[in-house]
């Protein structure tokens, strides 16, 4: 991602600050709330400077976050998250945190984020029960 060096390390920080929350929650809906700051801080930097590749990861972490929430709050039970599912998202946000940190291409780690995402609606959880998805 290109940005400045300053706010590339605030973008650090503020991911280890999360993850160590998130990996002493319990609670899901903790951890989605402590999740929440990272794409919360990628708002406030392209608010600054231009930065496509932090737009899109934006849009992504923000739509994932979104339909983990829409799931968890459903009333719905036929959907269910799968097993170790939040410890998958926790990897994934550390794993994200080691692309930034190396300058790595984003690509692949969104992608998981977008199937950790589609994996709580019907047809991606159906998919996964298929085993056709995997997270």
């Amino acid at each position: 991602m290109k940005i400045s060096t300053e706010n590339k390390k605030r973008l650090i920080d503020e991911i280890k600050f999360v993850l160590e929350k998130m990996r002493k929650e319990t609670d899901p809906n903790n951890k989605l709330y402590y999740f929440s700051a990272v794409f919360g801080i990628m708002n406030r930097i392209y608010n600054l400077e231009s930065a496509p590749d932090l737009v899109f990861a934006h849009f992504v972490l923000n739509s994932t976050h979104t339909e983990i929430t829409v799931r968890l709050h459903d009333s719905e039970k036929v959907i269910e998250l799968p097993e170790g599912f939040f410890d998958n998202f926790v990897d994934a946000t550390a794993e994200l945190l080691d692309v930034i940190e190396k300058n790595k291409n984003p690509y692949e780690i969104l992608r998981r984020f977008v199937l950790l995402g589609y994996v709580t609606t019907g047809n991606g959880y159906y998919l996964y029960q298929k085993g056709l998805i995997k997270i």
